[in-house]
């Protein structure tokens, strides 16, 4: 199995809204904002390569957006996904399966792009994934989260014929297996993949960057962010008792990392750039 870090290109956020609670006096010692206060994100996908089958977690953000949109938010459309994949050696036609941990316009509409004011598939042999109860909630939503989702892109998922929605915790691939998180967003999937005994764990908005490890460090973004600490606590203490390699989707400067849990709590114990890891790769 091979996996490889794909980039949808970056964009940026509120700190405040990234940290909560939290004062920017703190905040900002471990992850720094600009003079507007945006902290840099990044759209990190990654390629999971089982030999028969090119598995992509997660697409970035689609072109269907108005400028303004892209301008408040801090991104650049832009081929990135295509890019990426064609420097690592694939093609979007080489993609069997998409897998999205939410339906969160930043995770999804890359997936789709709009030409010629039609809406065309990125990935015209793949499969899209997520699970049941995030789809079931996507369709209703509520007013806070309401704007998160794009309703004609979640149209044509529908529509494709090729929706595959997950109704319980379980593995889906050989060696890939997900678990439900409800905090951020209720049926949030996240994906653990056994790769030459490792345990990987792409973490999504579960632990968007390593600040957010300490248990209270938790987005504002978050719909129940009690249930997202209480979720945070025992996914952090598993890995850190399991050594798990954390991947991060969104966190700018660093892509990997494990966890050390000390009288203080929870903490970064080694960064990683998944390159750094070679059987991996």
């Amino acid at each position: 199995m091979k996996l490889i870090t794909i980039s949808a290109g970056n964009f940026h956020c509120d700190g405040g809204a990234l940290f909560g609670v939290i004062p920017k006096k703190l905040w900002s010692k471990q992850y720094p904002a600009d003079t507007d206060n945006f902290t840099k994100l990044a759209l990190r996908c990654l390629l999971v390569d089982t030999g028969e089958q090119k598995i992509l977690i997660e697409a970035g953000i689609g072109n269907h957006y108005p400028e303004k949109h892209f301008e408040n938010n801090g991104y650049k459309p832009g081929n990135y996904l295509e890019d990426s994949l064609r420097q690592n050696g694939y093609s979007t036609n080489d993609i069997t399966d998409v897998f999205f941990t939410h339906l969160h316009w930043d995770h999804c509409t890359g997936a789709i792009k709009t030409e010629n004011e039609k809406l065309v598939p990125v990935f015209p042999n793949a499969k899209y994934w997520c699970s049941k109860i995030q789809w079931e909630h996507a369709k209703i939503s509520n007013v806070r989260e309401k704007a998160a989702y794009h309703t004609d892109i979640l149209d044509f998922f529908a529509e494709s014929g090729k929706l595959c929605l997950i109704e319980t915790e379980s593995e889906i691939f050989p060696g890939f297996s997900v678990r439900f998180y409800h905090g951020h967003t209720p049926g949030l999937a996240i994906p653990f993949i056994q790769a030459e005994e490792k345990t990987f764990v792409y973490t999504s908005d579960l632990v968007p960057t390593t600040a957010n490890i300490p248990l209270l460090w938790i987005a504002a973004y978050d719909l129940e962010p009690v249930k997202t600490m209480e979720e945070k606590e025992i996914f952090v203490k598993e890995a850190a008792a399991e050594n798990f390699i954390l991947f991060f989707e969104h966190d700018f400067y660093t892509e990997c990392c494990t966890v050390l849990q000390t009288e203080k709590g929870f903490q970064v114990q080694n960064r990683y750039q998944l390159s750094e890891l070679n059987e991996y790769k």
